[in-house]
């Protein structure tokens, strides 16, 4: 009991050392141009890519390496044993076959990416238009309950000067109860398509 208020003590604590505009941009609608994400993103990727590009650099071997001798033991015709070095014009062709195989492996993996870019930047543009579809739905939704706010404030007036029933008050106050929760609802998921988004963008 006392780890849980604790706990509910230390959020209570760090929400209230927030500064006002840190809780304005945590709750904040607004997200950054398409043309600002699409950059976010595309640095990220390039990073990523060229850490990939550097991993696949160390694990190659070095040219000298691959044309040394091979060193074991050897057997005269008495049996006795004496060290050997064996090398082989093979070793060159190896060298190339593999330098070559690192050269297309380099290859497939630039292009690959270059895909992969392709289709992040699709699925963050196809989130930045449906977020924008959402955000103009949540404006008209804003703009008609003002309107609704008006016609109650007229239905509240009526019922202090005993015009109306309560019950017709009543019901009246439910609907805005309502409506009012049910834009807060559409407002919660538009923070979470917008955690959404900036995450697809790699948003710091």
């Amino acid at each position: 009991m006392m780890k849980n208020y604790l706990i509910f003590t230390y959020c209570v604590l760090s929400v209230c050392m927030m500064t006002a505009q840190e809780l304005e941009d945590a709750y904040s609608l607004n997200i950054p141009t398409l043309l600002e994400l699409e950059t976010s993103l595309s640095h990220f990727h390039n990073d990523e890519l060229t850490a990939l590009l550097k991993a696949q650099d160390q694990t190659k071997s070095s040219d000298w390496k691959d044309l040394l001798p091979s060193i074991g033991v050897a057997y005269t015709p008495s049996g006795s044993p004496r060290p050997s070095a064996i090398w082989s014009p093979l070793q060159i062709l190896d060298r190339k076959e593999k330098e070559q195989q690192r050269k297309l492996d380099r290859s497939s993996l630039l292009l690959s990416y270059e895909l992969v870019l392709q289709d992040r930047l699709f699925k963050l543009r196809q989130l930045y238009h449906d977020y924008q579809i959402d955000l103009q739905t949540l404006t008209t939704k804003s703009e008609t309950k003002e309107i609704d706010d008006k016609l109650f404030a007229i239905t509240e007036r009526k019922y202090q000067e005993n015009i109306i029933k309560p019950s017709e008050y009543l019901s009246a106050k439910k609907s805005m109860i309502l409506i009012s929760s049910s834009i807060n609802e559409f407002r919660h998921e538009l923070l979470k398509k917008k955690n959404e988004l900036l995450y697809e963008a790699k948003w710091d």
